[in-house]
């Protein structure tokens, strides 16, 4: 393809990407998991489903790293895996009034919970062990004031349920969508068991051992330089586990490379737009554009290629690329060539930690 042209693809999965990123009541009694327990009221679980892996969903198909998958009987929305299952909010037959939101449910292998709780559009989190899950709660069904609230799936127990730094003070009559729409309050993410949370102009951290909480003035040149924010944030270079290959940082409108330890530095590369008894066939991912973004296993990296709309480039439902070292090589994920959702907190559907942050 002309520089021109991946240029243009790449400004528009960048801005994709980004915008994605800025995009329960008590679950039925069992002797099996999951259960609710005495702790708390939320779902919970003592045999969490698998989550520190890729995943990635089709319809209402939330496929693991395990390679099971849970159905969340609609359309999977926005989404994270945690705990007993699959924790997602979707618009999918819901009748919504105005500045209402999805309520948040809970997938599991049992069937589907619905939760009293409806997440702020892009705050849904969850950390990669599947023991946290985090996002803003708005009330009054997703058109009131926000509230931070963090779950311990492994009790059901609600640790942090807080208006602080969320509201202004002095309360009094808000419109609050108007609110938040010019000031974006979101749940930032859970490092090493503390919740940290954009405010209106300020920064709230949550202990979740201790129950204390700070509010501090907003910075972020200081947030940017955290420690807690660089495990979320993580910029190239990336390397794999054993050191032994790295994404390095791209060249703006150029195929994706890698680069070893020693240095060497492979372009990666497709067999090209899938053919059909000699043709091209239009409606497959044309493989003329694709990033890489995050390590499966020290041998195979994890990228995204537009899938087709109407023969323009869709990169909203990306499909899955793996590609492998030393030789550069990339192929389409199997199953995931009509394109996925994935989860609010993963781009690349891999956990943070290990994975690029698109910019």
């Amino acid at each position: 393809m002309t520089s021109s042209s991946r240029t243009r693809s790449l400004r528009r999965v960048g801005a994709w990407i980004l915008a994605g990123l800025l995009v329960a009541t008590t679950a039925a009694c069992s002797d099996d998991d999951p259960e609710a327990t005495a702790d708390g009221d939320w779902p919970s679980t003592s045999s969490p489903v698998s989550a520190d892996g890729l995943v990635w969903a089709s319809g209402s198909e939330v496929h693991l790293p395990d390679g099971s998958t849970i159905d969340t009987e609609r359309q999977a929305g926005s989404y994270v895996v945690a705990g007993p299952g699959v924790w997602f909010a979707s618009a999918d037959g819901d009748d919504l009034g105005p500045g209402e939101l999805p309520v948040l449910r809970v997938a599991t292998a049992d069937g589907v919970e619905e939760t009293d709780a409806h997440p702020a559009v892009g705050t849904l989190t969850a950390t990669s062990d599947g023991r946290w899950v985090a996002f803003i709660d708005r009330l009054d069904d997703g058109a009131g004031a926000a509230e931070a609230v963090v779950v311990d799936t492994t009790t059901g127990e609600e640790v942090v349920r807080s208006q602080e730094g969320l509201v202004p003070d002095g309360g009094g009559d808000e419109d609050w969508t108007d609110l938040y729409e010019d000031s974006p309050v979101g749940m930032l993410g859970v490092v090493d068991g503390t919740a940290y949370v954009k405010g209106l102009n300020l920064l709230v951290t949550h202990d979740l051992a201790t129950g204390e909480s700070t509010t501090t003035d907003l910075d972020w040149d200081a947030v940017r330089q955290s420690d807690w924010f660089l495990a979320l944030d993580r910029q190239p270079p990336l390397w794999n586990d054993d050191r032994s290959w790295q994404i390095p940082a791209q060249e703006y409108g150029a195929d994706p490379v890698l680069e070893s330890a020693d240095g060497e530095r492979v372009t990666t590369s497709t067999d090209g737009p899938p053919k059909q008894l000699g043709l091209r066939d239009l409606e497959a991912p044309q493989l003329e554009s694709w990033v890489v973004g995050g390590w499966l296993d020290d041998e195979t990296v994890v990228g995204l290629t537009p899938t087709q709309d109407g023969g323009e480039e869709d990169w909203t439902v990306p499909a899955l690329l793996t590609c492998t070292v030393p030789s550069g090589a990339c192929a389409v994920m199997e199953g995931t060539e009509e394109g996925v959702n994935l989860p609010a907190d993963r781009p690349y559907g891999l956990p943070r930690e290990r994975a690029l942050t698109p910019g």
